[in-house]
């Protein structure tokens, strides 16, 4: 039986930095990933070892993507707070890990 999604998902690869809403102030609490998929709803991304990420840690993204459909010139920057629902060890990947994160925020876009 298909999977049911409450968004349809865009499927593309983008770089994505993260960090931890809740850490303190010069505390290095983030990192880089590769995105993988982003709906309304929230995103996938993989990102290399070592992994620091726990499940139901809420994180802020920002994801810098040409939108030409969108009529935005340039760059645009997506932002967004989410929450980690799972983590995947991925094999053969030397311990990367994909991460599923669900949308707690609207995803909004600026220009550099």
């Amino acid at each position: 039986m298909g999977e049911k999604r409450r968004h349809n998902r865009l499927v593309l690869s983008l770089p994505v930095r993260f960090h931890d809403v809740a850490a303190a102030l010069g505390e290095e609490s983030g990192g880089l990933g590769v995105l993988k998929n982003i709906s309304l709803g929230g995103l996938y991304f993989e990102c290399p070892p070592p992994v620091e990420l726990r499940q139901g840690q809420i994180l802020q993204f920002d994801i810098a993507a040409s939108l030409p459909a969108l009529d935005i010139l340039g760059t645009s920057h997506l932002t967004v707070r989410g929450e980690v629902l799972r983590l995947e060890h991925l094999l053969g990947a030397d311990r990367a890990c994909g991460v599923a994160v669900r949308f707690l925020e609207e995803l909004s876009f600026s220009s550099p």
